[in-house]
């Protein structure tokens, strides 16, 4: 198994007011139509859910990242928290030579302030994870694939963020099919 830990974040500019931002940005279930990559599997309770990150690198290796999350709106800190959700059976791990499929931990951290007219937020993404080593890296050392993999995951995630970013600040994001 291969140790992972990457983090991004981010501060931008909403364009709407404090409580504009915090009426449309509290429910996890509509933010996740801002992130391209993740998508719903299953919701446990009204703000338990899991969550899939998926992405296909270099158009032929398919990653698929499943976590259970607990999102919720944090008044005090002005913040919609998702953190990491134990007590479920997670995913099995699974390396084949086209893609790799694990279970990790994911915690983001959507955080607001007044900024008169418009809302500053910074944003965190954090994935930790245990995956199974890819096989056609067999050969190469567990420290040199680690870095690779979290390479990849932090270039991905990076432009998640950015995309995330971009739909935040241009309005209502495009429906997803499900």
């Amino acid at each position: 198994m291969i140790e992972i830990a990457v983090c991004v974040g981010r501060a931008f500019t909403l364009p709407v007011d404090l409580a504009a931002a915090r009426r449309h940005f509290r429910d996890f279930r509509q933010i996740l139509e801002y992130l391209p990559d993740l998508r719903l599997v299953r919701t446990y309770a009204r703000d338990q859910y899991r969550i899939l990150y998926s992405a296909t690198h270099a158009g032929v290796y398919r990653v698929d990242l499943y976590s259970d999350v607990r999102a919720r709106f944090d008044q005090a800190e002005d913040a919609l928290c998702v953190t990491p959700l134990q007590g479920f059976a997670p995913v099995a791990s699974k390396a084949t030579p086209a893609s790799l499929t694990g279970q990790g931990d994911y915690f983001s951290r959507l955080r607001f302030r007044a900024a008169g007219a418009r809302t500053d937020a910074d944003y965190e993404v954090q994935i930790t994870a245990a995956l199974p080593k890819p096989v056609g890296l067999k050969l190469v050392p567990n420290a040199a694939v680690r870095l690779f993999v979290e390479r990849v995951v932090r270039q991905r995630i990076q432009e998640l963020t950015d995309a995330f970013i971009r739909r935040s600040t241009e309005g209502p994001p495009p429906r997803k099919s499900r």
